[in-house]
């Protein structure tokens, strides 16, 4: 369970997010160049009370700090 920044209400979770005007998400990843490690697609929480977003990463166990 995500709790708000702005309001501390409870957020729905599991959206995405996608590119207006086309079918394509976002990634994240780890490095650069075209051999960057792909990390995951984030995921979004929305506050149902106030509107806030929240990214996140469902499992963070394979980011490794740098």
């Amino acid at each position: 369970m995500r709790t708000c920044f702005r309001c501390q209400n409870e957020m729905k979770e599991g959206f995405e997010v996608k590119v207006e005007g086309g079918g394509f998400g976002i990634k994240i990843f780890g490095g650069k160049g075209v051999f960057a490690k792909r990390i995951e697609k984030p995921r979004v929480a929305i506050c149902p009370k106030c509107g806030e977003i929240s990214l996140y990463i469902e499992n963070p166990d394979g980011i490794e700090s740098k």
